[in-house]
């Protein structure tokens, strides 16, 4: 398998996941499959993080 560019991270497929069953379940399935105690958690990964991206010059 090779991917055009960098390979999504474990914590975005988390995310991508949480959002998935966000919406075809419930919020409360996403949290009891995420493992999260607390519904804020939960939030933290169904953010659509829509602002884009953030570029950073390292230079």
């Amino acid at each position: 398998m090779s991917w055009e560019g960098t390979a999504p991270s474990f914590h975005e497929i988390r995310s991508l996941s949480a959002r998935l069953y966000t919406t075809k379940m419930s919020s409360e399935l996403a949290q009891n499959l995420l493992g999260h105690k607390s519904a804020d958690m939960t939030a933290k990964y169904q953010d659509e993080k829509s602002k884009g991206w953030n570029e950073i010059s390292l230079s």
